[in-house]
């Protein structure tokens, strides 16, 4: 496995592992090393590009926040993790993909499980709120995920 190096604001290669010029692999490094920011960092830029280049629900700039919403999730943050996913799944709809769209579900099972995750009450009421919200619109292949996301945030509340 190689191992990388951070110079400045930009991830560089400092021996042979990742291929140069291939983003995903140099991601995949830093977070190997630990370095969730710099790995984020990179593909924020990489959506920026995306966005500015294609429009930001093109599916070149989805897929860079679906990366970033994986990242959040490998660096343990349910939170960023969960509320990335919901932007990606809005985005999705929001360009016209239907909700029973492949890619849609996954957004929102991803975000649904990212959820599931989250231990302070405060945000797990805030996103179960809008994930409640979307899976109205996007039910997906689970018999009962609205419910579960339901009956997890009517707990919340009688938690404060």
């Amino acid at each position: 496995p190689g191992s990388g190096a951070v110079t400045g604001a930009d991830l560089v290669l400092t021996a042979p592992g990742p291929v140069a010029g291939d983003p995903h692999a140099v991601i995949a490094a830093a977070v190997r090393s630990g370095r969730h920011g710099d790995a984020d960092a990179f593909a924020a830029r990489h959506e920026r590009a995306a966005a500015q280049a294609h429009g930001p629900a093109s599916e070149d700039a989805l897929h860079w926040a679906e990366v970033r919403a994986d990242l959040a999730m490998f660096a343990g943050d349910p939170v960023r993790s969960c509320r990335s996913w919901l932007t990606v799944a809005e985005a999705r709809l929001g360009a016209g993909q239907l909700p029973q769209a492949p890619a849609v579900e996954a957004a929102v099972d991803r975000a649904h499980h990212q959820w599931g995750r989250i231990r302070d009450a405060g945000p797990a009421r805030e996103l179960g709120a809008a994930l409640a919200a979307l899976r109205g619109r996007v039910p997906g292949r689970r018999e009962g995920a609205l419910d579960h996301v339901q009956r997890e945030l009517s707990r919340l509340q009688t938690q404060g």
